[in-house]
């Protein structure tokens, strides 16, 4: 049925932990709460925000990310005794599956994509975290090499730093999740801008700034 209301109908995808702080890895919380300059830039423009999924409390064991805690007594005694080279194909293999969860979700994200482009919406962009390995655009994190330095830290003794170890491990790239969701996008010709949120800028209201005017809002 066709109708006609005061809606603007556009709208951004934005990274779940923007809008949800909580849900971001135990230690590597770059604020207090939610994203409140970028959101309201938003706001102002009367443009809605559609929150994308959490991939990794879907598939890491929610916000305390528990199933990928369970490897690092795993890669702790690989330390130990030597086995590290060991530990590499089991690595590999797990996060295959985890990329696996990445892409499915992404299907789903890209099929509500098309249900509001053909009910004539806009979508103005699609908004990525640039310090993850799950939603980084341009960067993500090396994944293997981020869960043995953390072994390795652990069986030293060590104090851990996730937020160091997570900015020491990052590298040119697309992420599990956003690469999966770029990929898909692809295939079905959705010419939507992707821009990946860099949470550790010196001023996160010009980090918000330089967002809203990338997509031309």
């Amino acid at each position: 049925m066709d109708y006609q209301d005061i809606r603007l109908k556009k709208m951004v995808f934005l990274n779940h932990c923007l809008l949800n702080v909580d849900a971001r890895g135990p230690g590597v919380a770059f604020r207090r709460g939610p994203s409140s300059e970028l959101i309201q830039a938003f706001l102002k423009k009367d443009i809605n925000i559609v929150q994308l999924p959490c991939c990794e409390c879907l598939g890491w064991g929610g916000a305390a990310r528990k199933e990928f805690d369970k490897f690092l007594p795993i890669i702790t005694h690989a330390v130990r005794f030597g086995w590290l080279p060991l530990f590499n194909p089991i690595a590999k293999a797990s996060l295959s599956s985890y990329d696996s969860l990445c892409k499915k979700e992404a299907v789903k994200v890209v099929d509500r994509m098309e249900d509001y482009l053909r009910e004539g919406f806009t979508i103005c962009g699609v908004i990525g975290m640039n310090d993850s390995p799950t939603c980084g655009v341009t960067k993500k994190v090396n994944m293997v090499e981020y869960m043995k330095q953390m072994a390795i830290a652990i069986h030293a003794g060590n104090a851990v730093d996730p937020v160091k170890m997570n900015l020491d491990q990052l590298m040119d790239g697309k992420s599990f999740f956003m690469g999966n969701l770029i990929e898909e996008m692809r295939k079905r010709s959705l010419d939507i801008k992707v821009i990946g949120f860099e949470p550790w800028a010196e001023s996160l209201e010009a980090e918000s700034e330089r967002v809203v005017k990338l997509l031309n809002l």
